[in-house]
C-alpha cells in the first residue's frame, strides 16, 4: 500500500493520527470534527466506521461517532493510507459459495490475501470483490470494505462479507459476542493423545517476531483464547482433526496446537521441527517411488461458518470443501506401505 503523504494535516508517516482539540471546536462531534480535519483525504464514513470499531480513541477511551469533545482532549489513532491508495476493482475468478442483499460468502483460496496493507496494494480478495460488487465501496472501513473477519493467507476455506452496513453492524457484533460458530478442518504432525480436548492459553505477541503470536501471559500481553478441538482420523504420522476456536485471535489454532507440540503440516512459521519432519516424509515417498502430496502450504481449512442472517434472525450455516491439496495430502497418508 502506498505510504501516507506528508501534508495529510494532524498525521506522521505511518499514518498514525494525533490531533489536540482546539478551543474554538469545544461541543463538536468527534466524527464531524475529523472529517474537517481530514477532508478530503479520509472519507467521513471511513472515520466513523474506525471510530465504531474503537480504531480511533479520545484520551485513550473508545467513544460514539456522536461523543461532543472538550478543549485539550486528545484524538489518536491509526489510519492507514489516504483515500488516494484505497482499493481499486479488480477482475479476479473468485469462487462464491453464496449471495443474497445483505451477505457474500466466499470459499478463499490459498495465497489470497484479504485486503491491501503494508506490502501489497493490489491483488487481494477486496480488490476482487470490489470488481463483482462495487457497492461494497461503501460498507465499513474504506480501506477493508464489507470485511468483518480474517483468513490467514494460506488458509483456505468459507468466510463471509457484509454488502450492507447494517450486515456489518450485525456480523461484527456477533463475532464480539462469539456467537459465530467457526469449525476449521486442521492435518496436524504427530498423534495426538487424546480424541478431544480444550486449549485455554493466554496468546500475545511473540517476544522475538512481532508479526507472530505466542503463548503469553496476562502480564506479558496474552489474552485469554479458547480452542477446541475433535480428532476425526488417525493417519500417522498425521492426525486429523476439527478445530473449532471460541475466540478470535491472530494465528489461534496454529500456535494452539503448535504448543501442544502437534504443530499445523506445512506450517512455516509454527513449528520448525514438524516442517522439517514433513520434508524428510515427503523426500522418503520420491526416493521410494511413491506419489507425493502436492501441498505447498499450512494444511489448514476453515470448512463451515454459522451465524445469524442480519436480516431474517435464522441461524445460517456455510460451508467449504476439503482444497485439492489438502485432500491429496490424506490420500497418500491412506496408501498401503
Amino acid at each position: 500500500m502506498l505510504p501516507v503523504r506528508a501534508e495529510v494535516p494532524h498525521l506522521d508517516a505511518g499514518g498514525h493520527l494525533r490531533l489536540q482539540v482546539e478551543p474554538a471546536d469545544a461541543g463538536c462531534r468527534v466524527d464531524r470534527l475529523l472529517g474537517r480535519a481530514l477532508a478530503p483525504h479520509y472519507s467521513r464514513s471511513f472515520l466513523s466506521a474506525l471510530l465504531a470499531e474503537g480504531g480511533i480513541r479520545v484520551d485513550g477511551q473508545a467513544v460514539r461517532v456522536s461523543f461532543r469533545v472538550n478543549p485539550g482532549q486528545l484524538v489518536e489513532g491509526d489510519l492507514g493510507a489516504p483515500v488516494s491508495s484505497l482499493p481499486r476493482p479488480e477482475p479476479m475468478d473468485l469462487k462464491l459459495v453464496h449471495v443474497d442483499e445483505d451477505l457474500i460468502l466466499v470459499d478463499k483460496p490459498a495465497g489470497l490475501v484479504i485486503h491491501p496493507g503494508t506490502g501489497q496494494a493490489t491483488g487481494t480478495l477486496v480488490n476482487g470483490l470490489l470488481h463483482l460488487f462495487p457497492e461494497l465501496a461503501v460498507v465499513g472501513r474504506a480501506d477493508r470494505p464489507g470485511v468483518v473477519h480474517r483468513l490467514d493467507r494460506d488458509t483456505t476455506g468459507v468466510m463471509v462479507v457484509a454488502r450492507t452496513n447494517e450486515a456489518a453492524r450485525s456480523l461484527v457484533g456477533q463475532f464480539k459476542a462469539k456467537t459465530v460458530r467457526k469449525e476449521y478442518t486442521a492435518v496436524v504432525w504427530g498423534e495426538l493423545p487424546f480424541d478431544s480436548d480444550w486449549i485455554d492459553l493466554p496468546l500475545g505477541p511473540h517476544p522475538a517476531r512481532s508479526v507472530l503470536r505466542a503463548v503469553r501471559r496476562a502480564e506479558e500481553g496474552g489474552q485469554p483464547s479458547s480452542t477446541f478441538y475433535q480428532v476425526e482420523r488417525r493417519l500417522p504420522p498425521f492426525t486429523v482433526v476439527n478445530a473449532q476456536p471460541r475466540t478470535g485471535r491472530t494465528h489461534q489454532i496454529r500456535v494452539h496446537l503448535e504448543h501442544l507440540g502437534f504443530p499445523i503440516v506445512g506450517d512455516e512459521q509454527y513449528g520448525r521441527r514438524a516442517l522439517l519432519a514433513f520434508r524428510r516424509w515427503v523426500e522418503a515417498r520420491s526416493q521410494a517411488g511413491r506419489r507425493v502430496p502436492a501441498l505447498a502450504r499450512h494444511a489448514l481449512h476453515a470448512r463451515r461458518l454459522s451465524f445469524l442472517h442480519p436480516r431474517s434472525g435464522e441461524r445460517q450455516v456455510f460451508e467449504a470443501p476439503l482444497p485439492a491439496d489438502m485432500a491429496d495430502l490424506l490420500a497418500c497418508a491412506e496408501e498401503p506401505a
